[in-house]
């Protein structure tokens, strides 16, 4: 008893995934496609045409995604400077979706904090975070070595959300998401999670763990 009452009484946390749920589209993509341009404004011409040569590569399915992105994301730390992270920060939150916006906008209004937790990069989430004025992000952080490299989902992602939890000392209000990536986070927690337009076989997968809520 005095336990349920501790945790009703901690601060409660929504916490959201980005691509296909905050925003209706794909922040990779819009990486993939700038970062040439970004490379070029640098004077990186080289790292540009490299970086145009891993799109083309994955395009007709030479490399996997994971290590593309490896790839890209070494680039454009190398680099890119800050204003360059900032903008490409503003043109994802141009694809936001606005049901999912205006619901986590109202678990703010009722004092709950509010993480992005995603496989995407966390060099252009943590700026996209304080563009919308949330508090964090659990993303995909960057290893010299390739064979560390650990894309934030799964699994990984589930431990990163109970630890974010633990270390803040908040409760679960709400896990909001749209992708069977996140099945493990969604099974810990299916009465708080909330998939975001899934398709027939996407729902029947998250119902499978006891996931009955969506939005469009």
């Amino acid at each position: 008893m005095v336990e349920r009452l501790q945790r009703q009484t901690l601060k409660g946390a929504t916490i959201v995934d980005l691509d296909g749920t905050l925003i209706a589209g794909n922040s990779m993509h819009i990486f993939m496609k700038r970062l040439p341009g970004l490379l070029m404004k640098r004077h990186a011409y080289g790292a540009a045409i490299s970086a145009l040569l891993w799109v083309g590569l994955r395009s007709v399915r030479c490399v996997n995604h994971k290590s593309m992105k490896w790839h890209l994301t070494k680039k454009a730390l190398i680099h890119l400077q800050d204003s360059d992270w900032d903008n490409l920060a503003e043109l994802i939150s141009e694809d936001i979706n606005p049901h999912v916006r205006d619901f986590v906008e109202s678990n703010r209004q009722l004092g709950c904090e509010t993480y992005i937790a995603t496989a995407a990069l966390e060099e252009y989430t943590l700026p996209l975070c304080k563009l919308l004025g949330y508090d964090g992000a659990i993303a995909t952080s960057f290893s010299e070595c390739q064979d560390d490299y650990e894309e934030m989902k799964g699994y990984a992602k589930r431990d990163a959300v109970e630890q974010l939890l633990a270390q803040k000392n908040l409760r679960l209000s709400s896990f909001i998401t749209d992708h069977t990536d996140d099945l493990p986070t969604a099974a810990a927690y299916p009465g708080l999670s909330i998939i975001v337009n899934p398709t027939q076989k996407t729902a029947d997968r998250f119902h499978e763990v006891g996931v009955t809520r969506y939005m469009n």
